[in-house]
């Protein structure tokens, strides 16, 4: 007894190159998506927040090749290990100042700054615990403290005249990495 569908290729190739070129179509339609999705990403936190440079957003994202196919869950995680990676790196500097360091109130807000940096990278991974839990009101406490921590650090410099932090640019980096991942953090409901 005969089958009541031909297997004819001229019925099934067809049909199977419609499905592929759907899937494919599909596919190249989301990786589209997925790459606009940091700059409109960076657009939106820049719009929500006067601390945050689009430039510098979408450099930090395009650092990290998994942002290309991310959704917004997916940047606010990588935007907080990217605050990890840049504090840890921070540590590691203010260690080599310190051993070069010979004013003494310069070596004393340089270890204020590390015990303040050192602090934040148990805080930091208490607040990405938070968000993958999506407790998203204690990982906006946790990142914010990290924040203050940038703050604070460069504050204590200022403190006395004519002294100026080594730690600025790395301060300020800091501030902008947490301000982008309370940005996305606060977008989610």
């Amino acid at each position: 007894m005969k089958p009541k569908f031909s297997s004819s290729p001229f019925i099934t190739t067809p049909l199977a190159f419609s499905l592929l070129l759907l899937i494919l179509l599909n596919t190249f339609e989301y990786t589209i998506v997925a790459a606009d999705l940091v700059p409109k990403t960076c657009k939106r936190c820049e719009n929500n927040d006067p601390n945050i440079d689009y430039n510098f957003c979408v450099s930090s994202f395009r650092a990290d090749p998994d942002s290309d196919s991310a959704d917004v869950r997916k940047l606010g995680a990588i935007s907080l290990s990217s605050i990890r990676d840049h504090v840890r790196n921070s540590v590691k500097h203010v260690e080599k100042l310190l051993k070069k360091e010979v004013d003494s109130y310069k070596r004393a807000r340089l270890r204020d700054c590390l015990e303040l940096y050192c602090d934040a990278i148990v805080t930091l991974e208490e607040g990405k615990k938070a968000y993958r839990a999506k407790h998203y009101e204690d990982a906006d406490i946790k990142v914010s403290s990290v924040m203050d921590a940038a703050r604070v650090c460069e504050d204590g410099f200022g403190e006395k005249e004519g002294i100026s932090s080594p730690l600025t640019k790395r301060n300020k980096d800091t501030f902008q990495l947490t301000a982008i991942a309370l940005s996305i953090i606060n977008m989610h409901p």
